[in-house]
């Protein structure tokens, strides 16, 4: 059965960089992902055919945060950063949550910045505001967060083969059972059972 341990640390430049883009690939797919259940959720509860928080919109925004969160933390956890967890696992989720908790801050205080500071209240400067540069400093933020901070494991590199392993097959010891010398002898017939056997 094959091994699900992460493969040895890189140690070229060239590994590194090809490290870096797949774990910023493995990273965009997880966001775009729980951003689709944020917002699927999020209308669900609101306007799907349960509707359980219909008129109650940040009711079923903190819902469905918190379930995308969840989501992209076991994701992240099992793939983008596997091999890379931490053993206690309350702790890397605390992190997890201060990392996203972080990057939200960050979308607040640009809305913020060009809403009250700059006086640009328009729907598309906030949009702007909000999806473009907050999006962007908050994406970059957790993706640091995450790579240096969060998922901070080692994965182990493959060890030195054992004396074992190292010794050609050839010269093991064999699984036969060696014959002594005096077994072979007393399985040998005599010269007393060749004249019995002539005689009759």
């Amino acid at each position: 059965m094959p091994s699900m341990s992460a493969a040895p640390p890189p140690t070229s430049a060239r590994d590194r960089v090809v490290a870096w883009v797949r774990e910023l690939v493995q990273f965009g797919l997880v966001g775009a992902s729980a951003f689709l259940i944020d917002i699927s959720l999020f209308n669900l509860l609101q306007r799907g055919p349960v509707a359980v928080l219909a008129g109650h919109p940040n009711t079923a925004n903190a819902v469905a945060a918190a379930t995308a969160t969840a989501y992209s933390w076991v994701a992240n956890r099992m793939w983008t950063y596997r091999g890379r967890t931490q053993d206690n696992l309350a702790r890397e989720a605390l992190l997890f949550a201060s990392a996203n908790l972080g990057g939200l801050v960050i979308t607040q205080s640009c809305l913020l910045a060009t809403h009250h500071l700059l006086g640009l209240t328009s729907a598309l400067a906030d949009n702007i505001a909000a999806y473009v540069v907050g999006f962007v400093l908050s994406t970059a933020f957790r993706f640091l967060f995450y790579h240096y901070v969060v998922f901070t494991g080692t994965p182990q590199r493959p060890g030195p083969p054992t004396s074992a392993d190292a010794t050609p097959a050839s010269t093991r010891p064999s699984d036969a059972t060696p014959v002594s010398a005096g077994t072979a002898a007393s399985q040998q017939p005599s010269g007393a059972d060749h004249l019995s056997q002539g005689t009759s």
